[in-house]
Formats: structure tokens, sequence, C-alpha cells
């Protein structure tokens, strides 16, 4: 007999995918996995290591999992922080039993039919199930990027797009459960198909071609190469969501070109705009960093201003941290944690008040919302605007009879906070 499972997921959607067809595999070889890892006996931990905070989240994890474990049970971890610090986490967490790196699904599921058991099975009931209504698709893998912060192409490799006919077929089958949403995911999203000869346009038409009723939404475009093509494309079809997550992490040319990226603030402005000007509805998020090395009081006053003018709708601002093999762990002129701190907080309270602005902006409106889960007579749904997990989200009461989750509704907005709307469904 099969011992049972527990796979636990940190980190990004990409993590999440490869945690995905892991458990897809076990199920393949008459595994059993359970949501709740004391009831099992091999504990499976998929770890992020992109940045210090993610890094020490994983370490904190795999100690409390280790707590779990009784006579014979295994302890599993393997994901980005798995294959940058293996031989660390050897030496200094002995209760791991095995550790395995990126793209080892075949290893890890036979190490686990090597392992004997002979307690009870698992009922299907405990079973892992995907209760979410949404998927995510990763389309690539790796990057070619030369962004001198981050680690992501040492752990990962060089950037691979996934094939156009096994990514559809992925899609599918997800279509085929009741998913409603499609959400694509890579390292950098937008390169898609530039080392096969495709892309991104050509995936999202395919994607739009398929029957149903579901949402198309796409994450991490990198800003330079968001193409007149591509905001056609999200133009022309209704299923792909007016949702643009464009990572741009800073404005200013200086620290830009330190931190190894194209742009500018000039170029990101025009980019913007343009977009705005073909998809006026259009909710743009981006992500910034704090605290990179050598940027001064003046870099961060234009950053400020730089908010304060494209007024996006969702932002994400992280601190600086440096990361072992980096080019930017050895530059000079650090600037320290609790200055980057203070910054990413002063980022965050200016969008805040944006953001909320734009939320009292749609008290009265009417949005097609797909509801993600009810709970205690409450049900939290998401608009076009609100991606899973990092936006807010619409909560609705008032919910009619044998209400569930999983399907879009129409809702009326009612009420605005900071990041989250009150509404009511139109019947």
């Amino acid at each position: 007999m099969r011992p049972p499972l527990s796979i636990i997921t940190l980190g990004c959607p990409k993590n999440q995918v490869d945690s995905s067809h892991l458990a897809a595999a076990f199920t393949a070889e008459g595994f059993t996995c359970t949501e709740t890892p004391d009831e099992a006996k091999v504990i499976l931990i998929n770890t992020c290591g992109f940045i210090e905070d993610a890094k020490r989240q994983s370490i904190d994890e795999i100690l409390a999992l280790a707590t779990l474990k009784t006579d014979g049970t295994r302890l599993i971890v393997f994901g980005c922080l798995a294959q940058r610090y293996k031989e660390e986490l050897i030496r200094e967490i002995p209760e791991i039993d095995a550790i395995f790196g990126i793209g080892q699904d075949r290893a890890i599921v036979e190490y686990c039919k090597s392992i004997e058991y002979n307690g009870p099975a698992i009922t299907p009931a405990n079973q892992t199930t995907a209760h979410q209504p949404y998927a995510y698709l990763k389309i690539a893998e790796g990057c070619n990027r030369g962004c001198r912060f981050c680690a992501i192409p040492s752990i990962r490799g060089r950037f691979k797009s996934a094939t156009l006919d096994s990514i559809i077929e992925e899609a599918k089958t997800h279509l085929g459960v009741g998913k409603k949403e499609l959400i694509l995911v890579a390292q950098d999203s937008a390169s898609f198909g530039t080392d096969t000869g495709g892309d991104l346009v050509s995936l999202i038409d395919a994607l739009a071609s398929l029957d149903g009723d579901f949402w198309i939404r796409m994450l991490y475009l990198y800003p330079t190469s968001v193409t007149g093509g591509l905001i056609d494309c999200i133009k022309r079809h209704d299923k792909v969501v007016k949702y643009l997550d464009i990572p741009i992490q800073h404005s200013e040319e200086g620290i830009l070109r330190a931190m190894g990226r194209s742009g500018s603030r000039a170029g990101y402005i025009e980019l913007f705009e343009r977009i705005r000007r073909h998809l006026p509805d259009v909710c743009l998020r981006t992500t910034l960093m704090a605290g990179f090395p050598g940027e001064g009081a003046r870099d961060f006053k234009a950053l400020l201003s730089f908010i304060e003018e494209v007024r996006f709708d969702r932002l994400g601002v992280f601190a600086y941290s440096d990361e072992e093999g980096t080019a930017a762990c050895a530059m000079p002129e650090k600037v320290t944690k609790k200055t980057a701190q203070r910054r990413v907080e002063e980022l965050m309270s200016l969008q805040a008040e944006i953001h909320y602005e734009k939320n009292c902006a749609l008290v009265g409106m009417q949005f097609k919302a797909l509801v993600d889960e009810v709970h205690e007579g409450t049900a939290a749904a998401r608009l076009y605007c609100h991606a899973p997990e990092i936006d807010g989200c619409v909560f609705i009461e008032k919910l009619p009879d044998g209400f569930s989750a999983d399907d879009f509704v129409t809702v009326q907005i009612t009420g605005a906070e900071e990041y989250d709307l009150t509404g009511e469904i139109i019947y």
C-alpha cells in the first residue's frame, strides 16, 4: 500500500503549478494526498528561495513540519530553496529525510514508492482537492533577463517555453473540471515563444478560442515586451480580462540600469498611457523594489512622484535584500534595512490612498464577478481587476438559499475600503 502524502506549497503561483503536477504524478501511481499534514506519512514541502523573507518562511515551515514526524514519517523538501541550499539544509536540519531540486518529480515519486507502509488508508473525503475556481498555467520556465538582484536564473535556468499544445491540453483539463479562470504565469510571460518561434499573442488566441465561459489573465509581463500586438489581442478577446501585471521595479533610469533592467521613466509613462488609450477600463498592476543599492533620497522622491502621476490600480512593494550569488550583493552604497522598510511603507501608504479613491469610484457600478468561496453566509468574489491571492476582493452578503462558489455572478458595488469592496448580487 502507498503511504498517504501531504504537499505543502510556499511561494509564487509557479510553485503551485509545480506542486499540482507532482500531485498528479503521485495520483497516477496510486498515492492518496491529504490536506492535513498530520494525517500523512510522507510530508513534502515545496520551498521558495527568491528573497530573504521567503527563505525564512520556508525554513520556519520545514521546522514546524518536522515536529509532526512520528515513527516512520518522512519529511521531503524540494523546490527553489532545496535547489539553492541543499547541503546547508541537510547539515542544519537533520529531520529532513530527502531533498530534491527543481524538475525532479520523477525522482521524488520513485523515492516515495520505495517507502513501506502498512497503516490505514486515507478516506477520499480527506484527499486534497482544488477548491478554487481558477487554475494557473505555467507557460515557461527560467529566465534570460539579467536583473542583478535576482537569483531565479541561477535556480531555474535559462528561459524555456512550454509547448503550445501542452498548454492548451492542460487548459482543457482545467476547464473540463469546471475552472472559470486560467492564469498564465512564468518568470517572464511576455517572452513566451521567443525561443520556439511562437509568441504570446498566438497562445492567447488559441486559449480564447476554447469553448466555455471563462476568464484568461496574464501575470509577470516584462514592461518593454508589452507590444501593440499584445494590447490589440487583449482588446479583441472578451475572455481576456483587461488586467495587466507589469512589474517595473523602479522608475528612475539610473536605478534601472544598476538593476540590469531596460526601460525608463518616460518610456514607462508612454507605455501606460498607450495601454489606457487602447483599453480604457484596464487595471494596471506593478511591483516595485525599495532600497536597491545606490537608491538615494532623490531617486526615491522621484519614484513617489512617478506613482502619483501614473496612479496604478494595483501595486506591490518589497524591500531589497542581498541574495547570494547575485551581482547586486556585491554592490556598494547599500541602503540600510530600516530605510528600505520605511520606503516600502511610504510607497504603500501612498498607494493605499490611490487605491481607496479608485475603489470609491466603483460604488454603484455593476460587474461580472467570480465567486471564490462562501463562508458563514458571506461570499468572497473577484472582479476582472482582482487577481487571486495578491489583490483585494468583493465581499457579498444576503446570499440566496443554496448559493455556492465557483461560478460567475453579477454584482453591484455598494461600499469601498482601501483594498476590498462590498457588493450585492443583482438578480
